[in-house]
């Protein structure tokens, strides 16, 4: 074969070999030796991949210069990589075995040895000297091993009646063509595994960063609102026993609420939950003081979304809305289909004026409930705030397939 046309040809088995590697990376056993954190089961699995992957390179073949050259040992010397010396040694062995029986009868019994040498050396390296065979460096590790199977090639060849110097070209290409083929596998197995952990760490942190978010709101709901509900629960209890008989039962129904639904809940819960709250600010600031109305449409009912999605958002309500100004106040939850499109509107308004300077909340909040909603539903919400007359309108716009982003258990 023409030089011009051997580039080519090595070029492409090569390719193939690269292709390998990503295939390598979807097996689970290959996969878990490439990280090092195989079980002793996996190397059966490494051993067959590496016989295969031997048979195949011996398949790959062709005559140049009165010698075979063929790829066999990358997948020996994958074996022994990631297996060991001792399935290195009996890929090499089976490996070889292939070889000489389908393409060389005539190279027993040192093809095997040279086989053999490929795989145990490699597994040898592999486990002594770790460094070797890590990034591209295995270049040069590949081709030290390629050295003493190929020295042993060469002898068998000179017992033969053969001439080894006239073999030293295509020993040469072949054993270039091992090693780059080895590196090229490792390399690109690697690189795979490396951008799937880089993926699901985001993933991790993304999901993580979600949680602290949800922690950090029940840790704010949790001490400042009990405080204020236990006040009013004592006051309310001499006054109207039957009234602080529902406070009692809206406050457990608060924090069931708070235990049961870790990440997601259907709109109706959450519109229940925000009236939970809303009955203990009302007992708090008395009944003439707040009035809460709610719509929700059947169609929107059972629709998935974050879980304590309303609460910072009438919490504001009360806080900034209703509670500065000296009128009867009203806060309306209303949650609707807007075309494809999950709508929900917190709306606050109070007659009269403020008791003092009106108050300016610092926002954190909603800024937190911004962030929830861009993580999970990949800037596709929108949270907006509107003044009015006499009050502020909050309207959080979903995707209509909410149910199906949510990430946590179903109720």
């Amino acid at each position: 074969m023409d030089i011009r046309l051997l580039i080519p040809e090595l070029f492409e088995k090569l390719s193939l070999i690269a292709t390998c590697g990503l295939l390598g990376v979807l097996v689970p056993p290959l996969r878990n030796r490439l990280l090092g954190v195989g079980r002793p089961r996996d190397i059966a699995v490494v051993v067959i991949f590496g016989l295969l992957f031997s048979m195949w390179g011996s398949a790959m073949g062709f005559d140049w210069l009165g010698h075979h050259l063929n790829l066999r040992a990358i997948g020996i010397m994958i074996a022994g990589i990631l297996g060991g010396p001792r399935a290195g040694a009996l890929t090499g062995l089976l490996g070889g075995g292939f070889y000489v029986l389908r393409f060389h009868p005539e190279g027993v019994p040192w093809d095997v040895v040279a086989s053999v040498l490929d795989g145990w050396l490699a597994g040898r390296m592999s486990v002594s000297r770790e460094k070797m065979f890590i990034g591209w460096r295995v270049l040069g590790g590949a081709a030290m091993v390629q050295i003493a199977g190929l020295s042993a090639t060469a002898i068998g060849l000179g017992v033969a009646g053969g001439n080894p110097v006239e073999a030293i070209p295509s020993l040469a290409v072949q054993l270039v063509g091992v090693a780059v083929g080895v590196a090229l596998f490792v390399n690109v197995a690697l690189v795979v595994l490396s951008r799937q952990e880089q993926a699901v760490a985001l993933v991790e942190a993304q999901a993580a960063a979600n949680a602290m978010s949800l922690t950090a709101l029940r840790s704010r709901l949790e001490p400042h609102f009990l405080f204020n509900a236990l006040n009013t629960l004592r006051a309310t209890i001499r006054r109207d026993p039957e009234q602080a008989r529902a406070l009692v039962s809206d406050l457990a129904d608060l924090y069931r609420y708070l235990l049961h639904h870790p990440h997601d809940a259907s709109v109706i819960n959450e519109v229940e939950h925000a009236c939970a709250y809303l009955a203990i600010e009302r007992a708090r600031l008395g009944d003439e003081r707040l009035s809460v109305q709610t719509s929700v449409d059947t169609s929107v009912r059972d629709m998935r979304v974050p879980a304590l999605l309303l609460q910072p958002i009438v919490e504001n309500a009360v806080k900034h809305g209703i509670t500065p100004k000296q009128g009867v106040g009203r806060i309306t939850i209303r949650a609707s289909e807007v075309g494809d499109r999950l709508r929900i509107e917190v709306e606050d308004e109070a007659d009269g004026p403020h008791h003092g300077a009106p108050t300016q909340g610092s926002g954190v909040a909603l800024q937190t409930l911004r962030k929830r909603l861009k993580q999970q539903y990949d800037g596709e919400a929108n949270l907006q705030l509107s003044s009015m007359e006499r009050g502020t309108l909050v309207t959080l716009d979903l995707p209509k397939h909410a149910e199906s982003m949510s990430i946590g258990e179903k109720e």
